[in-house]
């Protein structure tokens, strides 16, 4: 029986890992082609300058800093932003700054971030 339970254990292990590998596979690339092409609620980092706050639509335009693409992303208070292990409202967002956000494409090349980092 003890056996049995291992070799279980070992292809779920496996197969969560072959999962992960996939999903790597597409998430490693997404910046890269984040303009649409990429289904709707998948998730990856910027990281990049923020090049434009807009306070009143609450979203942030950020320059890749790899692709020097620009992705408009949409903020709000659930969004976590982080500076020298701080919390801060995300008001504090500067143009200027250098960020890594994880964003969630919502579709239409509309972006949310859940967390933004200022470095």
């Amino acid at each position: 029986m003890r056996s049995l339970q291992r070799a279980f254990g070992i292809l779920t292990i496996s197969g969560a890992l072959l999962t992960v590998g996939a999903c790597n596979g597409a998430l490693g690339g997404i910046l890269g082609g984040l303009g649409g092409t990429q289904p709707v609620n998948q998730s990856g980092q910027i990281n990049g300058t923020v090049r434009n706050v807009d306070p009143r639509n609450a979203q942030v335009s950020i320059q890749d800093n790899s692709s020097g693409q620009s992705y408009l992303v949409q903020y709000d208070n659930r969004t976590q932003v982080v500076y020298r292990g701080q919390n801060y409202p995300a008001t504090a967002i500067r143009q200027g700054d250098n960020v890594t956000a994880t964003v969630q494409n919502n579709g239409n090349n509309a972006y949310y971030a859940n967390y933004i980092q200022i470095n």
